[in-house]
């Protein structure tokens, strides 16, 4: 039975459609034509930034999309929706005060979290009602603050009754600067409140929280995307949650001979990970880099690493999905999405590549902006036998980078 399997939002930056490419549960195979999910001629539904997350209110699957308008307080109402419906007639809309810019979710028990990145705040949101209203909110510690430092939510993910909290820091505002970002724990309490307990600090300009076991993989660019080359601090950070809920981090930093910033990485299982490198080219025409695929045994040693795909293609939106079962890898591929029947560990495997035109449908639409895999109700054991029902991956602060690379390259054009 075919059901919706991975949404998107493609946009011209005024407005936006939103789409979802289809396929079976128990096969690989994916339908070869994406459907046009939100849009209208007429009236622009949906507004230039918006973007998918994936989460789960007890056993179903739900969406929330999200229309980002650069505002802290006139903020547009967040969409709940059920995968398989009808995405025109949302569950619910509601705006979350203490979120702009929404970058991350993840649930446990009744609540519903959520963090954006311009406020650098944690919503806890009651799913048990059709409301979806925002019950109360954490600011980013204060003890951890600095004067002078702007910090931005890019991350959570919820492990054995603690959540954690990936932020962002950047001295002096803007993103041309970082220092180490921070990952903050928090216990959750039996009314789902949040307690600060601990934090760790982790790579520059951290964008991903990946949980695989008791670990957290995280990918930092280690700076501000460049024209040409990548950063020299760029890593993956892998913090390890012991037994005693305490953390650790180690930082795996590339092999030689590799070049590229840590962009993503997606882990099915033991056997298959795989992690995304590069940069832009010159002119940030097109990002240059390689997908590898490693165990996960192998993920702190790069030089066992092994190349399947290639990239130097056009574009700002990139993230990889891996799924355990049915095998299939997920590729955002700057304006493309490509599928991969199988869980590729060498180079040669040949995609269902689905172009911009494809994406786009009747729309006209050029750019794709957000990509998000729908988990399927009751567990997420058919996407990551270790990834728990909490949290499922979107590619929020992937979309962050894309806009920065994007205006990065309109002003390398203007000095030009």
């Amino acid at each position: 039975m075919s059901e919706n399997l991975f949404a998107y939002t493609i946009t011209n930056y005024s407005a936006s459609a939103a789409g979802a490419i289809v396929g079976d549960r128990s096969s690989a195979s994916v339908d070869t034509t994406a459907v046009i999910k939100i849009f209208d001629a007429e009236t622009a539904l949906l507004n230039g930034d918006a973007a998918f997350f994936n989460f789960f209110q007890g056993l179903n699957s739900r969406l929330v999309l999200r229309q980002y308008n650069y505002s802290t307080t006139s903020l547009i109402a967040n969409q709940i929706i059920a995968p398989q419906g009808t995405w025109t007639s949302p569950l619910a809309s509601q705006t979350w005060s203490a979120v702009a810019n929404l970058h991350a979710v993840a649930t446990s028990g009744s609540y519903l979290y959520a963090t954006g990145y311009d406020l650098a705040k944690i919503a806890r949101v009651l799913m048990t009602s059709d409301t979806y209203s925002q019950q109360s909110s954490y600011d980013f510690p204060s003890e951890l603050a600095v004067t002078g430092t702007s910090y931005h939510g890019e991350g959570l993910a919820v492990y054995n009754g603690f959540l954690y909290a990936l932020f962002t820091c950047n001295p002096g505002g803007g993103y041309s600067t970082y220092d180490d970002s921070y990952v903050v724990q928090y216990e959750i309490k039996s009314d789902g409140t949040l307690e600060y307990i601990d934090y760790i600090r982790v790579g520059k300009n951290a964008f991903t929280l990946e949980l695989y076991g008791n670990k957290l993989y995280i990918c930092a660019l280690g700076g501000m995307q460049n024209a040409g080359s990548y950063n020299t601090a760029t890593c993956l950070s892998i913090v390890t949650i012991d037994d005693d809920d305490a953390m650790s981090v180690a930082n795996v930093s590339l092999a030689s001979g590799m070049s590229g910033d840590f962009r993503d990485i997606t882990i099915a299982n033991s056997s298959n990970a795989y992690i995304l490198l590069g940069y832009y080219d010159s002119s940030y025409a097109n990002l240059v880099g390689k997908i590898y695929h490693s165990t996960v045994a192998n993920l702190s040693s790069p030089a066992n690493w092994t190349e399947v795909v290639s990239i130097n293609n056009a574009g700002y939106l990139w993230g990889i999905q891996a799924e355990a079962s049915p095998t299939r890898l997920w590729y955002i591929k700057g304006n493309l999405i490509d599928v991969y029947g199988s869980l590729p560990t060498t180079t040669g495997s040949t995609p269902t590549s689905f172009s911009t035109s494809n994406l786009a449908g009747s729309t006209g639409y050029t750019a794709l902006n957000s990509a998000c895999f729908i988990a399927p109700d009751t567990s997420l054991t058919a996407a990551s036998a270790a990834r728990p029902a909490h949290v499922a991956k979107s590619f929020a602060s992937h979309i962050r980078l894309a806009r920065e690379a994007r205006e990065l390259a309109e002003k390398l054009a203007v000095k030009k």
